[in-house]
């Protein structure tokens, strides 16, 4: 079991959504945080709001540069990195081949170069530092339930999904020997700016009230992910019955395809609809 008190966390994406509940979560228990997101004013105002405490930067994840001075101004306010949670990314709505080169690749900057180049950086700091309650640090990266089962209009934010997957299976093992646990997180849709910020994106609509139903609270996410720091865990997962699902999705594609169908068509309406 880690303590929370006085752990040092680094949160990418800090500004809005689960990494802003996050961070409101673990101040509550006393950790240290350094809050990272392009909106500077939106971070000082979170920073505020938590008594002013924290180490804010201005950061784009899809910039290499800005990754390493994430990290490295953590390392020298606090001496040492204990998580890192790669939050930060973004998705858009349109399907495979409607998406632009540039839009696919500025995703893949954000979503999965990103992480890769906060995770690298960390390491090499969680590598150089004693134990703290048996773990020399953690990372823990927000993946998705997409990350095993691509969306339709959501085929390219998937993939970036599936790739964090791949990224946190393999490091998992490649680090377990250096005293550092790697998580991976799976939300289903949540109650967040995400779809919004989306739709701003693209020109495909993808909300709708029945969407609205499914999603979750970011505080159930949060709250997961709270506890998955405290005791690492291989993955998080806030919906079993999403987990279950895409266990069978797996071994029977023709269901998964069935459902992803039905989605599709919901989309379509909502579209020719002109709502």
């Amino acid at each position: 079991m880690r303590r929370i008190a006085e752990m040092v966390v680094v949160i990418t994406g800090a500004s809005a959504g689960i990494g802003r509940q996050l961070a409101i979560d673990l101040h509550a228990r006393g950790a240290r945080l350094a809050l990272a997101a392009r909106r500077a004013q939106k971070l000082d105002a979170l920073n505020h709001e938590l008594g002013g405490g924290h180490l804010v930067v201005e950061a784009d994840v899809s910039r290499p540069a800005d990754c390493a001075r994430l990290i490295s101004a953590a390392r020298e306010r606090y001496g040492r990195i204990d998580t890192l949670i790669a939050n930060a990314g973004y998705g858009f709505p349109a399907t495979v081949c409607e998406s632009t080169p540039q839009q696919v690749e500025q995703i893949f900057r954000t979503n999965v170069f990103g992480s890769i180049d906060c995770a690298r950086a960390a390491v090499g700091v969680m590598r150089g530092q004693s134990a703290r309650d048996g773990l020399r640090g953690q990372i823990m990266m927000v993946s998705s339930g997409a990350a095993r089962r691509g969306l339709p209009f959501f085929g390219v934010y998937s993939a970036t999904k599936a790739a964090q997957l791949s990224l946190t299976e393999a490091m998992r093992i490649e680090l377990e020997g250096e005293a550092i646990a790697v998580t991976s997180v799976h939300p289903i849709g949540t109650e967040t700016d995400f779809f919004t910020v989306a739709e701003a994106l693209g020109v495909t609509k993808i909300q709708s009230n029945m969407r609205r139903s499914w999603r979750q609270p970011v505080g159930r996410v949060t709250r997961a992910m709270v506890r998955a720091i405290a005791r690492p865990r291989r993955e998080v997962w806030t919906s079993q019955t999403t987990r279950v699902g895409l266990a069978v999705n797996a071994l029977f594609p023709s269901i998964g395809d069935a459902v992803m169908r039905k989605q599709k068509r919901e989309i379509d309406a909502l579209n020719a609809s002109g709502n």
